[in-house]
């Protein structure tokens, strides 16, 4: 027995988010979809939530970053170079509840608990660099299927909303940049974490790809078991621009 439930938002916001992130045109693409076994109380509920854009810069911008939501964060290896994101954020929960397992499983009374699964994914457009034309989409994910809990965390990818590229860790600085941040993210991981997790921690952050940039610097973002136990949860790092500036590329000093 299937529920489908199918959600676009018509209307296009003007994302004007008191300075968190660029001046964009965004809509939301959301689709849900649920399976249930016929004979006992085991379920598959799946859900994806996604912005994308839809003005506010070029046409070549937003077909670039839109691509990359698709490619990144919902249908990797099948995307095609796709731009269209609600037809992908359909895809991935059509194709997320058809592999869901249920196909051939034996399930029973006894064991229908193991199989209350759930699958959600969300992508938002947060944070901005505005002075250096930097948008940060984070994307997230939650997944349980059974066991004593399930996995989480968060992906980021940082726009150059004049190019619409994808900003990595190489293009932010210079040559040689692993070694001395390593150095600040030991540091700045000790302010970050509260006194009472710091046992929780199993290593030393290191410059991961994984990031966001704001007004006021670059976060470093650490998802369970990266540097600490599943207890710790998601660890983000934040260092200022101005702790960064050595370590730069002059065109984002």
């Amino acid at each position: 027995m299937k529920q489908i439930k199918w959600l676009l938002g018509a209307g296009v916001a003007l994302a004007l988010l008191a300075g968190c992130r660029q001046e964009i045109e965004v809509a939301t693409a959301t689709f849900e979809d649920s399976i249930k076994a016929e004979a006992a109380d085991a379920r598959v509920d799946t859900s994806c939530s996604m912005e994308y854009l839809t003005g506010g810069v070029s046409q070549e911008v937003m077909d670039r970053i839109n691509a990359a939501i698709v490619e990144h964060h919902l249908l990797f290896d099948e995307a095609n170079g796709s731009t269209d994101v609600p037809a992908a954020v359909q895809t991935w929960v059509e194709e997320t509840v058809n592999g869901s397992g249920f196909e051939g499983e034996e399930i029973t009374e006894e064991n229908a608990w193991a199989y209350h699964w759930t699958f959600e994914r969300e992508g938002v457009f947060s944070t901005a660099c505005k002075s250096r034309k930097l948008q940060t989409y984070r994307g997230s994910y939650n997944d349980y299927t059974g066991g004593s809990h399930g996995q989480f965390g968060i992906g980021c990818d940082v726009f150059d909303m004049a190019t619409g590229e994808i900003v990595t860790e190489p293009d932010l600085f210079i040559d040689d940049y692993f070694s001395p941040l390593c150095d600040i993210l030991e540091e700045a991981v000790d302010a970050a974490v509260p006194e009472e997790d710091k046992d929780l921690l199993f290593g030393t952050p290191e410059p991961n790809g994984n990031f966001a940039v704001s007004e006021e610097g670059v976060t470093w973002v650490y998802n369970p078991y990266e540097i600490a136990s599943y207890a710790s949860g998601i660890i983000e790092v934040p260092v200022s621009w101005a702790s960064l500036n050595p370590f730069l590329q002059p065109r984002w000093r």
